[in-house]
C-alpha cells in the first residue's frame, strides 16, 4: 500500500476512537516506505490490563492490532517509549520512521 494509504488507516481509527480520547495517549508510527511498510504505536491508559473490553464504544479497530504489554523497568522499553514519542528510529524489521500521529 502506499504510505498515504497506511497513514489514512491510522486517522481512521482515530476517529473512531475518539470516544476514548479523556482516556488515552498514543503515538503511533508508519515506518517504511511505499509498499514496505508497517504500523505500531506505543498507547498509554490508566490500569494494567487492556483498556478496550471496558467499553463496546472502544473495541472498535483493536482485535485487528496485536497488543503487548510493556514492562516500565524494562531498558528496551524505555528506548522503545523514547523513540515512539520522538519519532525517531526503526521498527523490528529495520524500516526508517516515515510519518506519526499523536491521539490525544
Amino acid at each position: 500500500a502506499k504510505v498515504f494509504m497506511s497513514c489514512n488507516l491510522i486517522t481512521g481509527m482515530f476517529q473512531r476512537l475518539d470516544k476514548m480520547r479523556k482516556q488515552a495517549f498514543a503515538s503511533v508510527c508508519l515506518f517504511g516506505e511505499d509498499n514496505n511498510s508497517t504500523i505500531s504505536g506505543v498507547w498509554v491508559w490508566r490500569g494494567k490490563e487492556l483498556v478496550f473490553p471496558l467499553s463496546s464504544d472502544w473495541q472498535v479497530d483493536y482485535e485487528s492490532y496485536d497488543w503487548k504489554k510493556l514492562d516500565p523497568s524494562s531498558e528496551e522499553t524505555k528506548k522503545l517509549v523514547q523513540d515512539y514519542f520522538s519519532w525517531n528510529g526503526t521498527d523490528k524489521d529495520g524500516r526508517k520512521f516515515n510519518q506519526g500521529k499523536i491521539f490525544k
